[in-house]
Order: structure tokens, then sequence, then C-alpha cells
């Protein structure tokens, strides 16, 4: 009856492909379709409902499972505009601002805070899978 604000966390998992990620992917984009279906159905309402979708974090759990610091010692980071991993401060001022006066106006949006990743970031199928291409082998 009085408002308010519904901040998801999300991720770029869905907007393309990749190895090994499909649980992931998919509850991410179902993430995305929730918020986006809630803002429409509770805006009358007074009710803002938006989500912020990280790229990678150094320090979290889900950065040491994809890689973490051997990535980032690998140059995984390069093909990223800002060429580095974001850090938790970061996540939480984008999260705040989504949360905050200041996006007074917004509902059904997914910030991206992941420093250009899903722009640019290479799908590399054979590194993710561990595997060598079975066309290849062929040819």
């Amino acid at each position: 009856d009085h408002g308010g604000n519904i901040v998801n966390i999300s991720a770029t998992l869905a907007y393309r492909g990749q190895a090994l990620q499909v649980h992931a992917g998919s509850a991410k984009a179902a993430n995305d379709a929730m918020t986006k279906h809630l803002a429409v159905e509770w805006g009358p309402s007074g009710v803002r409902v938006n989500a912020v979708a990280p790229g990678p974090v150094s320090g979290t759990e889900g950065f040491r499972r994809l890689g973490g610091s051997g990535a980032e010692a690998a140059g995984a980071f390069q093909s990223i505009p800002l060429q580095r991993a974001g850090n938790k401060t970061e996540i939480a001022h984008c999260t705040l601002f989504l949360a905050s006066r200041a996006s007074s106006y917004m509902t059904g949006a997914i910030l991206v805070a992941d420093g250009g990743a899903w722009l640019t970031s290479s799908n590399d199928v054979s590194a993710l899978l561990g595997i060598s291409s079975s066309k290849s082998a062929k040819l």
C-alpha cells in the first residue's frame, strides 16, 4: 500500500551461450524476466523493481570458482574494456543507486556492471570445456 523498492541480483550469463553455465544462465534469464514483469505489475502500486548484473567481482566465491586470481594472472580480463575485475564496493554502489531516490524514475531496468565484458568478451568453448574441437580433429 505504501510503495517499495526491490533490487534483484542478476548476471550477464543469459546474454550469450556459455559452456557449463546452463543452470546459472537459465536462472538469471528468469530473474531478468521476473524483474521486468513485476516492474509492470507492481508499478501502479508504487513499487519499483530493478536488477544489478555484475560481472567478475574479485574476492567473491563466484570469482574463485570461475578461475579467480589465476584467470586474472593469465590475462583473462584483457578482452574486458576496463581490463580488470570489479570489486564488492563498486557493485554495492550500483545496488545503492537502484535502491535510492536517485533512481526514482527507474523500474524494470537491469544495470550491467561488468566493465563492458558482456560487450566484448569471447567465448572460448575449447578452453571452457577443456577439450579440442571434434570438427578440427577431423580436418
